[in-house]
């Protein structure tokens, strides 16, 4: 039983390390726009596939929701780093009262993509190689999750 647990915290903290990883490069994309006009990202494909132009959008900073001078209004993939690591930190814990948190966390985070992805397809009109990735690593996260969960509750009948 142990084997199970070990096995999805380790996928869990795999899985969030990507994200870390994922989110890392989309922040280097911005800075790195920010800094050099006319950068291009390797992310970039064509003019409908470019992750710099989304990157650099007003969604990317805090959903595009806060005013400018907001101290809110950081990178969304800011937002992602802390989130990735507070699931490794929270899947240190086998409780299921932790692992509730952490699912909470992980709907808010599925809601952000349903938002980022409605805007990257139907405001921005663009395909974000690293955008769409972060949305998969949250779903995977969202599925092991529950698996955990459901593991969990069924170890504690």
């Amino acid at each position: 039983m142990k084997m199970k647990i070990k096995g999805l915290n380790r996928a869990l903290i795999a899985t969030s390390l990507l994200g870390i990883l994922v989110s890392t490069y989309a922040l280097y994309v911005e800075m790195a726009a920010e800094m050099e006009p006319g950068y291009k990202a390797l992310c970039d494909i064509s003019e409908h596939a470019s992750c710099t132009r989304v990157l650099t959008s007003k969604y990317s900073k805090a959903l595009g929701l806060v005013t400018q001078d907001s101290p809110l209004k950081v990178p969304n993939c800011v937002y992602g780093i802390f989130f990735y690591s507070a699931i490794i930190f929270l899947t240190t814990f086998d409780f299921k009262s932790v692992v509730m948190v952490q699912m909470v966390l992980s709907l808010g985070s599925l809601a952000v993509c349903i938002y980022l992805a409605y805007l990257l397809m139907f405001v921005l009109r663009d395909f974000c190689v690293v955008c769409v990735s972060t949305y998969f690593v949250n779903i995977m996260v969202a599925y092991l999750l529950t698996k955990k969960h459901n593991y969990l509750t069924a170890k504690n009948k």
